[in-house]
């Protein structure tokens, strides 16, 4: 944007879109036009989106090419040359999060981070998952998982960096800011779309930020996932006898007490970042939700 534009001379519109751009900026993310109608804090349509995106570029206010617009052109050349490392990718979350559902107590997969929003720009970014799972068995997910991930995979993150678990019945999120706003607009169903529905029900926040979002309408998913683990039953209590129950309830706090000592160990870092209760288990320990909102809130038209 030119700097020396007066901002008095910029409708609403104008300095909501600038804002979406600055927000995608800190990554040097371009985006859609209708990506932009999605995170804009204005209520209106896309077709009046795009009418003042191409006033905007008329005014050299942004930079387009190919329905992708920016604040600069490098924004532009990093998502056009990624087109086919995200694809790529992509298929690979798909394949994966197939796989993570397989595992006991998981009701749903999503995949998040960039990848969920097609801005990976290296062939070393992770693929992230958030994943929903049973009522009181995040945290024993968390563990099967990382069991899995270490015998098998050779503790590699790469295509399988599963950092949120939160269960069916508590979706509601501690952090409500624009960062957890965009990261959950964002999220792309691999599997479960109806509880993906559920979540957004729970987190009303998103459309306080976003009121062109539409999310996924919530409904019942009928899944055969859990009989391939009937052999669990009597250890993790996925049944409804009481004693089943204690050993399985043991086994979450005993998993969420190891785990969290271990995040607790690792999150030394100015850059980590969590959410830890009895019913969600999330860690990043090289976050960048707070440097975004600190960026965001320095450059961002009032």
């Amino acid at each position: 944007m030119n700097q020396k534009q007066d901002l008095k001379a910029l409708t609403e519109i104008h300095k909501a879109i600038i804002n979406v751009l600055q927000y995608f900026d800190f990554f040097n993310h371009s985006l859609h036009s209708e990506e932009i109608h999605r995170y804009l804090s204005i209520k209106t349509s896309q077709k009046e989106v795009l009418k003042n995106l191409s006033e905007m570029t008329k005014s050299n206010l942004i930079v387009n090419r190919d329905d992708l617009w920016a604040l600069n052109n490098e924004s532009l050349d990093i998502r056009s040359n990624n087109l086919k490392r995200n694809s790529r990718l992509l298929r690979i979350s798909k394949r994966m999060g197939w796989l993570i559902h397989q595992f006991p107590f998981v009701k749903g997969v999503y995949l998040s981070g960039s990848l969920s929003k097609l801005g990976t720009t290296s062939d070393d970014d992770d693929i992230d998952y958030f994943i929903i799972t049973k009522l009181n068995r995040a945290w024993t997910t968390r563990l099967v998982l990382i069991i899995f991930r270490k015998l098998f995979l050779f503790n590699s993150h790469k295509y399988f960096c599963t950092n949120f678990f939160i269960d069916e019945k508590h979706l509601e999120l501690k952090k409500k800011n624009i960062y957890t706003a965009v990261e959950s607009a964002s999220l792309i169903a691999l599997t479960n779309k109806g509880l993906l529905g559920k979540f957004y029900e729970k987190n009303k926040f998103i459309q306080d930020y976003f009121p062109n979002f539409i999310p996924e309408k919530a409904y019942t998913f009928n899944s055969s996932t859990f009989s391939r683990w009937r052999v669990y039953d009597p250890l993790f209590g996925t049944g409804d006898q009481r004693i089943n129950n204690f050993w399985g309830d043991w086994i979450e706090n005993k998993a969420r007490e190891i785990i969290t000592r271990r995040m607790l160990k690792n999150s030394r870092s100015k850059n980590s970042n969590s959410e830890i209760s009895e019913h969600t288990s999330g860690f990043w320990p090289n976050s960048v939700q707070n440097r975004v909102l600190e960026n965001y809130n320095e450059k961002k038209l009032v």
